[in-house]
């Protein structure tokens, strides 16, 4: 049987369609990666699996007693002041988290996290590391299918290296994983499910074959539409012919074989071969070079962390026009805190302008990969009317032909979809036509296809842009630059290799430090982990007489001679400190 089998299920957002009549099953091994355009429901399919809501119409099958592990796309903020180990174990119930919390540790530790690491607060986390936690809270659970939605996200080149090692285990259990990471894909999947077109399409390949069948597909069924369309083209003409003739010259016989073509187009037209209508993402910006040697400079200038704490220097560097600059760095390197440089830099005024100088000339386009701008009470239209200069009928045709229906123009853009967002910020950019980009992880929120025609707007000719990205592929796509910040300075490099050696020395050479501090911390004074262990005692005691107390019928006995159990394995470790 199946673990979840989908038939024809339908589900509505407010008056968006999102999908009508699909049917699809998910069986033992499956690896499935989840693809389609932003807002066509990849995360709402994920949640009717998992059971957490209902379908308008059709039905959700899954095997009795699937054990199933999601993995959110944030951090719940319930979890953000656990430490590590203990937002991991919470994931239990109470009774099993002492007895199973060996193998929390080491899960985390499979996923290249530290014995000092697991105290720490789960807030203080990198963005990737958060992400790795929730995965191990999922696999904690022992699913017999995971569902995964964007795990990828945020993470840098060592988390994500991590993620694909543990996916490509051949004991990790099946897996659903939303995604826009097309090497992650490729890395870990063996089918394909596509979201388009309120439709689902299913391949047995990874995401990158699976691309090039659905585009034979689009391709074949353009054909064959095209043929449709000349036969109806046809038969009209023909149908048109036969009941002039039949008026003009009072034939019956004519008539009625003119009215039988015209059913027959009739039929024909409701049973045409399906076109997809694409995603609607097109980003064009004012590519005219600036009539000047450079749209900023950056000189002599320190940059530091939003605390003051110094992160980086910069003796000097040039953006000119045409240059489209990655800005490279590992987690915390302070590449966002660059960009905030360069925006107040560039909202001072020009005479005032210091160590950072832009010129005078420049139309900044700014994409911000928290996308704050959208923590606001404005609907959708209204929001796109502040941030942009376009007049409101031009807005409107806007919005209508990036994806937003005329019907959720008044919805409020705090309820968007990261996906949604990221398509009306870029048709800001759209209307107002910058002449330079600054963008911080632009790839984050957009589905695998918008990506792909992102790369190709950006690298228009003389297209200028700054921005930071951990998707390799779309910075060998679209970068003609590098800066790095490495030890405490803004330097270019010209290869990228370069930074991938750097990177994986100080990766190797961060573990071995993390080592030998767990070595060290390993000496700890028994005073301390007799006290670690006496807590572990106290718990034990507490669940023992607690199910001692409870009426006879509703105690458990086999949990009561494993607590017993362990209790003597804690007071026989105490006795030898």
């Amino acid at each position: 049987m199946s673990l979840i089998s989908l038939i024809n299920v339908s589900y509505q957002a407010g008056t968006k369609p999102l999908f009508a009549q699909i049917s699809a099953s998910i069986e033992h091994g499956d690896r499935i990666g989840l693809v389609g355009h932003n807002g066509s429901g990849k995360s709402t399919l994920l949640s009717l699996m998992a059971g957490n809501i209902e379908p308008d119409d059709g039905l959700v099958q899954r095997q009795r007693g699937l054990v199933i592990g999601q993995v959110e796309q944030f951090l719940p903020d319930a979890l953000s002041q656990y430490r590590l180990i203990d937002a991991v174990i919470q994931v239990l119930p109470t009774e099993r988290q002492i007895h199973e919390r060996y193998q929390a540790e080491n899960i985390l530790t499979e996923l290249g996290f530290t014995e000092r690491q697991w105290h720490i607060p789960m807030s203080t986390l990198s963005g990737g590391q958060k992400n790795l936690a929730l995965f191990a809270r999922a696999m904690l659970l022992q699913p017999e299918l995971l569902l995964l939605d964007e795990p990828g996200n945020h993470m840098d080149s060592r988390a994500m290296w991590l993620l694909k090692r543990y996916l490509q285990k051949p004991d990790t259990p099946g897996f659903i994983m939303i995604s826009h990471d097309r090497d992650l894909l490729d890395s870990v999947t063996n089918r394909t499910l596509w979201l388009r077109d309120e439709r689902i399409y299913s391949f047995n390949v990874p995401y990158s074959d699976a691309r090039i069948k659905l585009e034979q597909q689009d391709e074949a069924a353009a054909k064959t539409r095209k043929a449709e369309e000349q036969q109806i083209d046809k038969l009209q003409r023909s149908a048109k012919r036969l009941a002039h003739w039949g008026q003009v010259y009072d034939n019956e016989d004519l008539a009625r074989k003119a009215k039988s073509m015209e059913k027959r187009i009739e039929r024909l037209e409701a049973n045409k071969t399906f076109v997809t209508q694409g995603t609607g993402l097109a980003l064009s910006v004012d590519t005219e070079l600036l009539k000047a040697r450079q749209l900023f400079i950056m000189e002599n200038e320190q940059v530091s962390a939003p605390d003051g704490s110094p992160l980086f220097h910069v003796e000097e560097l040039v953006l000119r026009p045409g240059d489209r600059v990655a800005l490279l760095g590992i987690n915390g390197a302070g590449k966002s805190s660059c960009i905030r440089r360069l925006i107040e830099a560039h909202l001072t005024p020009h005479d005032q302008q210091t160590t950072t100088r832009f010129n005078p000339n420049v139309r900044l386009g700014y994409f911000d990969q928290e996308l704050e701008q959208f923590a606001v009470e404005q609907s959708i239209q209204s929001w796109v009317s502040q941030h942009s200069q376009a007049g409101d009928d031009d807005i409107r045709q806007a919005l209508i032909r990036w994806g937003f229906p005329y019907l959720d123009h008044s919805r409020s853009v705090r309820v968007l979809s990261g996906g949604e967002k990221a398509r009306l910020l870029l048709l800001t950019f759209q209307l107002d036509q910058p002449n330079l980009l600054i963008m911080d992880e632009p790839t984050n929120h957009i589905d695998l296809q918008g990506k792909e025609e992102l790369e190709a707007d950006l690298i228009q000719d003389g297209l200028s842009l700054l921005f930071t990205s951990h998707d390799r592929h779309f910075i060998e796509k679209v970068a003609t630059r590098y800066w790095w910040i490495h030890q405490g300075r803004l330097v270019e490099i010209h290869d990228l290799k370069q930074y991938d050696e750097e990177l994986a020395a100080s990766t190797l050479a961060e573990a071995d430090c993390s080592n030998r501090l767990d070595q060290a911390e390993n000496t700890v004074p028994e005073a301390q982990k007799a006290d670690a262990l006496l807590e572990q005692l106290l718990k034990l005691e507490q669940l023992l007489e607690e199910d001692r107390a409870r009426k006879p019928k509703f105690q458990k006995p086999q949990r009561q001679a494993q607590w017993q159990d362990e209790i003597s394995e804690l007071m026989a470790q105490l006795e030898h400190l």
